[in-house]
């Protein structure tokens, strides 16, 4: 299995392409320890790693504030002495009707909090437990230029600032031998399929499928991916190159 014995963080995987990528990880033999604000979501989550015969502890809080990120990373590093994978998809906000004009401080501020101070505070936190251990693999998932752009633009700030802050983060990160990548996820319209998780159907023109999320992060967060680093994977159908619109398959 391809995450064999490694611990992973994840972050914001109480739905959706997150707990997809939760399930996957489990499946390739990782011990997964997930985290969200919601834990009626975390549970469901939780019970659908379980229930693929994967091993995952629930661990509760808002990566948002430091403190919360700081407490959970400390339980999990006594619980299993390292933290070998940090997966960040914390976020929302996408609102595309949202006009500038209705994004009030509020709204920015709750959408850079929950985006950009999630994935730095898993950062911080993982940052010294994995130069100890002698590296590291850090997955952040963002959006894809299409996305951003569709988005509001609190969503398109957040969003973007991921991706600039993984990119950087990935050469003051290198001496340690801590990898840090970032997903730029097209529309995901897609439920996840039942049972254990399977690869998507072998197609470009369909919605986006919470599996394509999963299997792109796998991939990143693996050793198979031991020399990428500060890169920026869109998967998105096809939609940034131009190759059909943006809602095509999403309305």
């Amino acid at each position: 299995m391809r995450l064999e014995g490694k611990t992973a963080w994840m972050a914001g995987v109480g739905t959706g392409m997150g707990r997809a990528a939760a399930v996957l990880f489990a499946q390739e033999g990782a011990n997964v320890v997930i985290t969200a604000r919601g834990r009626g979501d975390l549970e469901e989550t939780a019970s659908r790693v379980r229930a693929a015969g994967g091993s995952v502890t629930v661990a509760p809080g808002d990566l948002a504030i430091r403190s919360e990120a700081a407490r959970v990373a400390d339980e999990i590093y006594s619980a299993r002495g390292r933290i070998d994978i940090a997966y960040c998809a914390a976020g929302g906000s996408f609102e595309p009707d949202r006009s500038f004009d209705d994004v009030d401080e509020a709204f920015w501020a709750s959408a850079l909090s929950n985006t950009l101070n999630s994935i730095y505070n898993v950062a911080q936190c993982c940052r010294p437990i994995m130069k100890a251990q002698g590296g590291g693999s850090i997955v952040a998932v963002a959006a894809s230029f299409s996305v951003r752009q569709e988005g509001n633009p609190a969503y398109g700030a957040a969003k973007g600032g991921v991706i600039g802050f993984a990119r950087n983060l990935a050469r003051e990160l290198y001496p340690d031998n801590i990898r840090v990548n970032v997903i730029g996820a097209g529309l995901f319209r897609a439920p996840i399929g039942d049972g254990a998780i399977a690869p998507a159907p072998a197609s470009l023109a369909r919605t986006g499928h919470p599996e394509d999320i999963a299997y792109a992060a796998a991939y990143l967060a693996s050793d198979e991916a031991s020399w990428v680093t500060g890169q920026a994977l869109s998967v998105d159908g096809g939609v940034d190159v131009g190759a059909r619109g943006i809602w095509e398959h999403e309305r």
